[in-house]
């Protein structure tokens, strides 16, 4: 069997993710009125707390894949994402704050919570200081109508605990938390992860946030962090340098295995369009990702 096969199946791709994050991925503590608190930073804990706070465990550690590990391969590996834009402060300056219902997925810890995507969908999302980014399912992609509106959507390969698995990288116009809402949203389309929710909702938004929890109301507290003054658009420097190497990157893998393929004469028929197709999909991520940039007055060091 050619080599490409596995090519040549449309979106309905055997997806995988590494291990859900539970409140024990956060520093916990309980104050003086009973309330157990959570953050993902030790700083945020009060001093006359940090005696008796509870750290987080090691996440295991997994190794990239090599560079040519998908169909010997034009993908990159999805990697971190720099904190997003904080909503702005009110009138007197004073940082948002604001407390969302949640419910747990079933008898666990997860911690789950509704989320606004594109001004239109509300879905569940847990909690997750372990993804880098936003994560979503299929389905939600689908009612967000990702796959036909013509704005990108790349195949990738994503790596975590237990091996690599096929994925899509797509950007959302934005997502909303409440009072909290962050636009042009790099975002990872997976298989389902769970019946109780729809995908993930990372450090992307949540490191912009001081999170405690309050187990007694069953409400999350989120209290923004001052932003930073130097960032474009809510992102740093450091943002802007990473995601526009991964979006170059994925395009040029692609477009170097198109070239190493034809110079072997082992791509033809529907492996070639699948290629031409993945090329295409690259450079409109890239060309949006340019346009915001310049929308935002990015300088040109850091794209």
């Amino acid at each position: 069997m050619s080599r490409f096969a596995s090519a040549s199946l449309p979106l309905a791709l055997v997806l995988w993710v590494g291990p859900f994050t539970t409140a024990s991925d956060f520093y916990e503590w309980t104050d003086e009125s009973g309330v157990t608190h959570y953050t993902d930073s030790l700083a945020e804990v009060p001093e006359k707390y940090r005696g008796q706070v509870k750290a987080p465990p090691p996440r295991p550690k997994t190794k990239a894949p090599a560079s040519e590990s998908m169909i010997e391969t034009g993908s990159t590996t999805a990697s971190a994402e720099a904190p997003s834009p904080p909503p702005a402060a009110d009138p007197n300056g004073n940082l948002a704050r604001f407390e969302v219902p949640y419910e747990n997925e079933g008898t666990t810890e997860r911690i789950i919570i509704p989320v606004t995507f594109n001004d239109s969908v509300t879905a569940k999302m847990a909690l997750d200081t372990g993804s880098p980014g936003l994560v979503i399912s299929v389905d939600l992609a689908e009612r967000l109508r990702v796959f036909s509106r013509d704005t990108g959507t790349l195949l990738i390969e994503t790596a975590g605990v237990g091996g690599t698995a096929l994925a899509v990288r797509t950007i959302l116009d934005s997502i909303s938390v409440q009072s909290a809402r962050e636009v042009f949203v790099p975002t990872t389309v997976t298989d389902s992860l769970s019946p109780a929710f729809e995908g993930l909702l990372g450090m992307n938004f949540l490191a912009n946030y001081t999170v405690d929890i309050d187990s007694s109301r069953r409400v999350v507290v989120f209290q923004q962090k001052p932003p930073n003054p130097e960032a474009r658009a809510g992102r740093d420097e450091q943002w802007w340098r990473k995601t526009f190497q991964q979006f170059r990157a994925s395009r040029d893998g692609w477009e170097n295995w198109k070239k190493r393929a034809n110079e072997r004469g082992r791509i033809v028929g529907r492996a070639q369009q699948v290629v031409d197709f993945q090329i295409r999909e690259a450079e409109k991520l890239l060309m949006r990702l340019e346009g915001y940039a310049s929308d935002n007055a990015v300088p040109r060091h850091w794209r």
